[in-house]
């Protein structure tokens, strides 16, 4: 899998928060947090270990939220 291919990207965009996977948008989200935890969810059933979930901010700098990698087992 290409490594693009592997994160999530949760943002906020016209006041509402959504997430972009391989080109692909959902949402919107009432609030950051949703938009997190709605991506989380469909990053894991990925079953992926090397899957990321990263906030961008208005400015594009990012933030990674959570890897797969580091959930405990």
């Amino acid at each position: 899998m290409d490594p693009t291919e592997r994160h999530f990207i949760v943002f906020e965009r016209d006041n509402a928060w959504q997430y972009s996977h391989r080109g692909v948008g959902a949402g919107p989200f009432k609030s950051r947090e949703t938009a997190i935890s709605a991506a989380i969810q469909e990053a894991e059933a990925l079953h992926d270990p090397e899957v990321e979930v990263i906030v961008q901010d208005k400015d594009l700098q990012q933030e990674t939220v959570w890897r797969h990698a580091d959930k405990p087992v």
